[in-house]
Protein backbone atom coordinates (compact mmCIF):
# COMPACT_ATOMS: atom_id res chain seq x y z
CA UNK A 1 0.00 0.00 0.00
CA UNK A 2 1.18 3.54 -0.71
CA UNK A 3 3.04 5.15 2.17
CA UNK A 4 0.56 7.42 3.96
CA UNK A 5 3.27 10.05 4.56
CA UNK A 6 3.53 10.51 0.79
CA UNK A 7 -0.19 10.77 0.11
CA UNK A 8 -1.79 14.19 -0.31
CA UNK A 9 -4.30 15.02 2.40
CA UNK A 10 -7.88 14.97 1.16
CA UNK A 11 -10.25 17.16 3.12
CA UNK A 12 -13.78 15.74 3.30
CA UNK A 13 -15.10 17.63 6.31
CA UNK A 14 -16.40 20.89 4.82
CA UNK A 15 -19.52 20.86 7.01
CA UNK A 16 -17.23 21.30 10.02
CA UNK A 17 -15.34 24.19 8.44
CA UNK A 18 -13.99 25.30 5.08
CA UNK A 19 -10.50 26.52 4.20
CA UNK A 20 -10.05 30.26 3.96
CA UNK A 21 -10.76 31.36 0.40
CA UNK A 22 -8.53 33.73 -1.61
CA UNK A 23 -11.01 36.61 -1.59
CA UNK A 24 -11.40 36.53 2.19
CA UNK A 25 -7.66 36.16 2.73
CA UNK A 26 -6.86 39.15 0.49
CA UNK A 27 -9.50 41.36 2.11
CA UNK A 28 -8.35 40.47 5.62
CA UNK A 29 -4.72 41.31 4.85
CA UNK A 30 -5.77 44.69 3.47
CA UNK A 31 -7.95 45.24 6.55
CA UNK A 32 -4.89 45.18 8.82
CA UNK A 33 -4.34 48.84 7.98
CA UNK A 34 -7.91 49.79 8.91
CA UNK A 35 -7.36 49.50 12.66
CA UNK A 36 -9.81 52.16 13.80
CA UNK A 37 -12.85 51.58 15.97
CA UNK A 38 -15.90 51.79 13.68
CA UNK A 39 -17.87 53.45 16.50
CA UNK A 40 -15.42 56.39 16.66
CA UNK A 41 -16.49 59.61 14.97
CA UNK A 42 -13.04 60.75 13.79
CA UNK A 43 -11.52 60.06 10.39
CA UNK A 44 -9.80 56.79 11.29
CA UNK A 45 -13.01 55.51 12.85
CA UNK A 46 -15.02 56.56 9.82
CA UNK A 47 -12.62 54.65 7.57
CA UNK A 48 -13.28 51.50 9.59
CA UNK A 49 -17.03 52.19 9.58
CA UNK A 50 -17.02 52.39 5.77
CA UNK A 51 -15.39 48.95 5.53
CA UNK A 52 -17.81 47.56 8.10
CA UNK A 53 -20.82 48.77 6.16
CA UNK A 54 -19.37 47.55 2.87
CA UNK A 55 -19.11 44.07 4.38
CA UNK A 56 -22.65 44.34 5.73
CA UNK A 57 -23.88 45.18 2.23
CA UNK A 58 -21.97 42.21 0.79
CA UNK A 59 -23.56 39.83 3.29
CA UNK A 60 -27.02 41.30 2.75
CA UNK A 61 -26.70 41.04 -1.02
CA UNK A 62 -25.67 37.39 -0.86
CA UNK A 63 -28.73 36.63 1.28
CA UNK A 64 -31.15 38.78 -0.71
CA UNK A 65 -32.09 40.89 2.33
CA UNK A 66 -31.86 44.55 3.34
CA UNK A 67 -28.56 45.81 4.71
CA UNK A 68 -30.26 47.05 7.89
CA UNK A 69 -31.36 43.47 8.66
CA UNK A 70 -27.80 42.15 9.13
CA UNK A 71 -26.53 41.82 12.71
CA UNK A 72 -22.93 40.63 12.97
CA UNK A 73 -22.16 38.02 15.65
CA UNK A 74 -19.25 35.81 16.68
CA UNK A 75 -20.66 32.92 14.63
CA UNK A 76 -23.63 30.65 14.06
CA UNK A 77 -23.99 29.49 17.66
CA UNK A 78 -24.23 33.03 19.00
CA UNK A 79 -26.64 34.00 16.22
CA UNK A 80 -28.88 31.05 17.11
CA UNK A 81 -28.83 32.01 20.78
CA UNK A 82 -29.49 35.64 19.91
CA UNK A 83 -32.48 34.72 17.79
CA UNK A 84 -34.03 32.46 20.41
CA UNK A 85 -33.15 34.28 23.63
CA UNK A 86 -32.85 37.84 22.36
CA UNK A 87 -36.44 37.95 21.17
CA UNK A 88 -38.16 35.54 23.49
CA UNK A 89 -36.50 35.42 26.91
CA UNK A 90 -38.99 36.71 29.48
CA UNK A 91 -42.06 36.36 27.26
CA UNK A 92 -44.85 35.16 29.53
CA UNK A 93 -46.44 31.90 28.45
CA UNK A 94 -43.89 31.42 25.67
CA UNK A 95 -44.64 28.55 23.27
CA UNK A 96 -41.93 27.16 21.02
CA UNK A 97 -42.02 24.53 18.29
CA UNK A 98 -38.77 22.92 17.19
CA UNK A 99 -37.49 19.50 16.07
CA UNK A 100 -35.38 16.78 17.64
CA UNK A 101 -32.61 17.17 15.06
CA UNK A 102 -31.54 20.78 15.60
CA UNK A 103 -27.98 21.94 16.21
CA UNK A 104 -26.92 21.85 19.86
CA UNK A 105 -26.82 25.66 20.03
CA UNK A 106 -30.54 25.70 19.24
CA UNK A 107 -31.38 22.74 21.45
CA UNK A 108 -29.55 24.23 24.42
CA UNK A 109 -31.00 27.73 24.01
CA UNK A 110 -34.53 26.33 23.84
CA UNK A 111 -33.85 24.07 26.83
CA UNK A 112 -32.73 27.18 28.73
CA UNK A 113 -36.10 28.81 28.03
CA UNK A 114 -37.94 25.60 28.86
CA UNK A 115 -36.36 25.48 32.32
CA UNK A 116 -37.65 29.01 32.85
CA UNK A 117 -41.25 28.28 32.02
CA UNK A 118 -41.51 28.09 28.23
CA UNK A 119 -43.62 25.31 26.75
CA UNK A 120 -41.71 23.47 24.03
CA UNK A 121 -43.18 21.13 21.42
CA UNK A 122 -40.69 18.99 19.50
CA UNK A 123 -41.76 17.66 16.13
CA UNK A 124 -40.42 14.18 15.30
CA UNK A 125 -38.50 13.36 12.15
CA UNK A 126 -39.24 10.58 9.71
CA UNK A 127 -36.71 7.78 9.05
CA UNK A 128 -35.63 9.83 6.03
CA UNK A 129 -34.48 12.60 8.36
CA UNK A 130 -37.17 15.04 7.23
CA UNK A 131 -39.25 16.81 9.84
CA UNK A 132 -42.72 15.24 9.90
CA UNK A 133 -44.62 18.20 8.46
CA UNK A 134 -47.96 16.58 9.24
CA UNK A 135 -47.18 16.54 12.95
CA UNK A 136 -45.52 19.94 12.67
CA UNK A 137 -48.62 21.47 11.13
CA UNK A 138 -50.82 19.95 13.84
CA UNK A 139 -48.56 21.38 16.56
CA UNK A 140 -48.60 24.85 15.03
CA UNK A 141 -52.36 24.83 14.47
CA UNK A 142 -53.16 23.61 17.96
CA UNK A 143 -50.64 25.51 20.06
CA UNK A 144 -50.13 28.75 18.06
CA UNK A 145 -46.44 29.08 19.02
CA UNK A 146 -44.66 32.39 19.38
CA UNK A 147 -41.55 30.87 17.80
CA UNK A 148 -40.79 28.05 15.36
CA UNK A 149 -37.08 27.18 15.16
CA UNK A 150 -35.99 24.71 12.47
CA UNK A 151 -32.78 24.32 10.48
CA UNK A 152 -32.83 24.59 6.69
CA UNK A 153 -30.30 21.80 6.08
CA UNK A 154 -29.15 19.33 8.68
CA UNK A 155 -25.46 19.57 9.51
CA UNK A 156 -25.01 15.80 9.87
CA UNK A 157 -27.15 14.32 7.09
CA UNK A 158 -27.65 17.27 4.73
CA UNK A 159 -31.42 16.66 4.71
CA UNK A 160 -33.30 19.79 3.63
CA UNK A 161 -36.40 21.09 5.39
CA UNK A 162 -39.64 21.67 3.47
CA UNK A 163 -39.02 25.40 3.77
CA UNK A 164 -41.95 26.52 1.64
CA UNK A 165 -44.38 24.56 3.80
CA UNK A 166 -42.91 25.76 7.10
CA UNK A 167 -42.74 29.40 5.98
CA UNK A 168 -46.39 29.32 4.92
CA UNK A 169 -47.50 27.77 8.22
CA UNK A 170 -45.60 30.32 10.28
CA UNK A 171 -47.03 33.17 8.26
CA UNK A 172 -50.57 31.81 8.53
CA UNK A 173 -50.42 31.43 12.30
CA UNK A 174 -48.25 34.50 12.95
CA UNK A 175 -45.35 32.59 14.48
CA UNK A 176 -41.84 33.98 14.20
CA UNK A 177 -39.81 31.59 12.06
CA UNK A 178 -36.17 31.21 13.03
CA UNK A 179 -34.19 29.27 10.44
CA UNK A 180 -30.67 28.03 11.11
CA UNK A 181 -29.19 28.33 7.61
CA UNK A 182 -25.56 27.69 8.51
CA UNK A 183 -25.38 24.55 6.34
CA UNK A 184 -27.84 25.82 3.70
CA UNK A 185 -26.08 29.12 2.95
CA UNK A 186 -24.32 28.74 -0.39
CA UNK A 187 -25.68 25.24 -0.95
CA UNK A 188 -29.36 25.75 -1.75
CA UNK A 189 -31.03 28.75 -3.43
CA UNK A 190 -31.53 31.61 -0.99
CA UNK A 191 -35.12 32.05 -2.14
CA UNK A 192 -35.95 28.86 -0.27
CA UNK A 193 -34.87 30.19 3.13
CA UNK A 194 -34.65 33.97 3.09
CA UNK A 195 -38.35 34.44 3.83
CA UNK A 196 -37.77 33.45 7.46
CA UNK A 197 -38.04 36.14 10.14
CA UNK A 198 -34.73 35.28 11.77
CA UNK A 199 -31.90 33.67 9.80
CA UNK A 200 -28.58 32.34 11.07
CA UNK A 201 -25.51 32.20 8.82
CA UNK A 202 -21.81 31.64 9.47
CA UNK A 203 -18.63 32.77 7.74
CA UNK A 204 -16.39 29.74 8.12
CA UNK A 205 -18.82 27.45 6.29
CA UNK A 206 -18.46 29.53 3.09
CA UNK A 207 -14.65 29.89 2.91
CA UNK A 208 -14.54 32.88 5.24
CA UNK A 209 -12.78 33.23 8.62
CA UNK A 210 -13.91 31.64 11.87
CA UNK A 211 -15.31 33.69 14.72
CA UNK A 212 -17.86 35.68 12.72
CA UNK A 213 -21.41 35.10 11.56
CA UNK A 214 -24.65 36.99 11.27
CA UNK A 215 -28.24 36.95 12.37
CA UNK A 216 -30.64 38.31 9.77
CA UNK A 217 -33.47 40.09 11.58
CA UNK A 218 -36.44 40.82 9.33
CA UNK A 219 -39.20 43.37 9.82
CA UNK A 220 -37.44 45.54 12.39
CA UNK A 221 -37.94 43.01 15.18
CA UNK A 222 -36.52 44.10 18.53
CA UNK A 223 -33.75 42.10 20.16
CA UNK A 224 -32.38 42.08 23.67
CA UNK A 225 -28.60 42.15 23.00
CA UNK A 226 -26.95 39.15 24.64
CA UNK A 227 -23.59 40.92 25.20
CA UNK A 228 -24.74 43.95 27.22
CA UNK A 229 -23.04 47.27 27.48
CA UNK A 230 -22.74 48.62 23.95
CA UNK A 231 -24.77 50.30 21.24
CA UNK A 232 -23.11 48.48 18.35
CA UNK A 233 -25.19 46.85 15.60
CA UNK A 234 -27.98 49.38 16.25
CA UNK A 235 -28.20 48.20 19.88
CA UNK A 236 -28.81 44.62 18.77
CA UNK A 237 -25.42 43.13 19.71
CA UNK A 238 -23.04 44.85 22.11
CA UNK A 239 -19.28 44.75 21.74
CA UNK A 240 -16.73 46.20 19.32
CA UNK A 241 -17.06 44.44 16.00
CA UNK A 242 -14.52 41.88 14.83
CA UNK A 243 -13.44 44.02 11.91
CA UNK A 244 -10.99 41.65 10.26
CA UNK A 245 -13.41 38.74 10.50
CA UNK A 246 -16.35 40.76 9.23
CA UNK A 247 -14.39 42.10 6.27
CA UNK A 248 -13.29 38.55 5.42
CA UNK A 249 -16.89 37.37 5.76
CA UNK A 250 -18.08 40.05 3.35
CA UNK A 251 -15.43 39.13 0.80
CA UNK A 252 -16.33 35.44 1.08
CA UNK A 253 -19.95 36.36 0.34
CA UNK A 254 -18.85 38.23 -2.77
CA UNK A 255 -17.06 35.10 -3.96
CA UNK A 256 -19.89 32.77 -3.00
CA UNK A 257 -21.15 30.53 -5.78
CA UNK A 258 -24.15 28.37 -4.85
CA UNK A 259 -23.28 24.67 -4.81
CA UNK A 260 -26.90 23.62 -5.24
CA UNK A 261 -26.10 21.04 -7.91
CA UNK A 262 -22.44 21.41 -8.83
CA UNK A 263 -21.37 18.79 -6.28
CA UNK A 264 -24.28 16.40 -6.91
CA UNK A 265 -22.39 14.22 -9.43
CA UNK A 266 -19.54 13.79 -6.92
CA UNK A 267 -21.94 12.89 -4.12
CA UNK A 268 -23.63 10.31 -6.33
CA UNK A 269 -20.29 8.96 -7.56
CA UNK A 270 -19.05 8.44 -4.01
CA UNK A 271 -22.20 6.77 -2.72
CA UNK A 272 -22.45 4.51 -5.75
CA UNK A 273 -18.82 3.41 -5.35
CA UNK A 274 -19.39 2.44 -1.71
CA UNK A 275 -22.64 0.63 -2.44
CA UNK A 276 -21.00 -1.35 -5.25
CA UNK A 277 -17.78 -2.07 -3.35
CA UNK A 278 -19.17 -3.02 0.05
CA UNK A 279 -22.01 -4.87 1.68
CA UNK A 280 -23.80 -3.51 4.73
CA UNK A 281 -23.57 0.12 3.62
CA UNK A 282 -26.40 2.64 3.77
CA UNK A 283 -26.66 6.41 3.40
CA UNK A 284 -28.66 8.19 6.07
CA UNK A 285 -31.18 10.60 4.56
CA UNK A 286 -30.73 9.28 1.02
CA UNK A 287 -34.48 9.15 0.37
CA UNK A 288 -34.99 12.84 1.25
CA UNK A 289 -33.91 16.04 -0.49
CA UNK A 290 -30.32 16.74 0.57
CA UNK A 291 -27.66 19.34 -0.02
CA UNK A 292 -25.29 18.11 -2.70
CA UNK A 293 -22.10 18.00 -0.65
CA UNK A 294 -23.05 15.70 2.24
CA UNK A 295 -23.03 11.91 2.59
CA UNK A 296 -23.70 10.41 6.02
CA UNK A 297 -22.69 6.78 5.62
CA UNK A 298 -23.35 3.86 7.93
CA UNK A 299 -20.99 0.90 7.61
CA UNK A 300 -22.50 -2.02 9.46
CA UNK A 301 -20.28 -3.60 12.09
CA UNK A 302 -17.58 -0.91 12.16
CA UNK A 303 -17.46 1.71 14.88
CA UNK A 304 -16.94 5.14 13.35
CA UNK A 305 -14.10 5.97 15.75
CA UNK A 306 -12.02 3.17 14.24
CA UNK A 307 -12.62 4.30 10.69
CA UNK A 308 -11.93 7.92 11.61
CA UNK A 309 -8.49 7.02 12.90
CA UNK A 310 -7.64 4.75 9.96
CA UNK A 311 -8.72 7.32 7.38
CA UNK A 312 -6.84 10.06 9.21
CA UNK A 313 -3.66 7.98 9.04
CA UNK A 314 -4.37 7.51 5.32
CA UNK A 315 -4.59 11.28 4.80
CA UNK A 316 -8.37 11.64 4.68
CA UNK A 317 -10.17 14.10 6.97
CA UNK A 318 -13.77 13.15 7.79
CA UNK A 319 -15.99 13.30 10.87
CA UNK A 320 -18.20 10.88 12.72
CA UNK A 321 -21.96 10.87 12.59
CA UNK A 322 -21.73 11.10 16.35
CA UNK A 323 -20.02 13.45 18.75
CA UNK A 324 -16.83 12.62 20.62
CA UNK A 325 -16.93 13.27 24.35
CA UNK A 326 -14.28 12.40 26.93
CA UNK A 327 -12.62 9.91 24.62
CA UNK A 328 -15.77 7.91 23.88
CA UNK A 329 -18.28 8.03 21.08
CA UNK A 330 -21.76 9.24 22.02
CA UNK A 331 -24.54 8.40 19.59
CA UNK A 332 -25.80 11.34 17.56
CA UNK A 333 -29.21 12.69 18.64
CA UNK A 334 -29.94 13.32 14.96
CA UNK A 335 -29.40 9.70 13.97
CA UNK A 336 -31.27 8.40 17.00
CA UNK A 337 -34.22 10.61 16.10
CA UNK A 338 -34.18 9.04 12.61
CA UNK A 339 -34.71 5.61 14.17
CA UNK A 340 -31.18 4.21 14.41
CA UNK A 341 -30.31 2.46 17.64
CA UNK A 342 -27.24 3.44 19.63
CA UNK A 343 -24.98 0.84 18.05
CA UNK A 344 -26.09 1.74 14.53
CA UNK A 345 -25.58 5.45 15.22
CA UNK A 346 -22.00 4.70 16.28
CA UNK A 347 -21.30 3.16 12.85
CA UNK A 348 -21.78 6.39 10.86
CA UNK A 349 -19.31 8.68 9.15
CA UNK A 350 -20.03 12.07 7.57
CA UNK A 351 -18.27 12.93 4.32
CA UNK A 352 -18.77 16.54 3.24
CA UNK A 353 -17.22 17.80 0.02
CA UNK A 354 -16.23 21.29 -1.10
CA UNK A 355 -15.58 23.41 -4.15
CA UNK A 356 -12.02 22.10 -4.53
CA UNK A 357 -13.02 18.43 -4.35
CA UNK A 358 -12.16 16.58 -7.56
CA UNK A 359 -13.50 13.33 -9.03
CA UNK A 360 -10.09 11.85 -8.28
CA UNK A 361 -10.50 12.76 -4.61
CA UNK A 362 -13.87 10.99 -4.58
CA UNK A 363 -12.38 7.85 -6.13
CA UNK A 364 -9.41 7.88 -3.75
CA UNK A 365 -11.55 8.24 -0.63
CA UNK A 366 -14.06 5.62 -1.76
CA UNK A 367 -11.22 3.25 -2.61
CA UNK A 368 -9.60 3.70 0.79
CA UNK A 369 -12.89 3.16 2.64
CA UNK A 370 -13.56 -0.04 0.69
CA UNK A 371 -10.00 -1.28 1.17
CA UNK A 372 -9.93 -0.70 4.93
CA UNK A 373 -13.44 -2.02 5.58
CA UNK A 374 -12.78 -5.22 3.68
CA UNK A 375 -9.45 -5.67 5.47
CA UNK A 376 -11.03 -5.21 8.92
CA UNK A 377 -13.94 -7.50 8.11
CA UNK A 378 -11.62 -10.20 6.79
CA UNK A 379 -9.52 -10.01 9.94
CA UNK A 380 -12.59 -10.19 12.17
CA UNK A 381 -13.87 -13.35 10.46
CA UNK A 382 -10.66 -15.32 10.91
Amino acid sequence: MENSTQRRTIYADHNATTPLGPAARKAMIEALDAWGNPSSSHGIGRQARELLEKARAQVASSCGVDTKDVVFTSGGSEANAQAILGMHFGVEGLRVVTAETEHSSVRDAIAFLEKRGATVYRAPVLPSGQVDTGVLEALIREHRPHLVSLMAANNETGVVLDLEKVSALCQEFEAAFHCDCVQAFGKIPRELWNRADLITISSHKIYGPKGVGALIVRGGRKLVPLPFGGTQEVKRRGGTQNMMGIIGFGAACEELAPQSESLRPLQQRFEKALEEGLTGVSVNGSTAPRVANTSNVRISGLVSEVMLSILDLSGVCVSAGSACSSGSISPSPVLLAMGLDKNQARECLRFSWGRDTSPQDIDTVAGLVIEHVNRIRARNTR
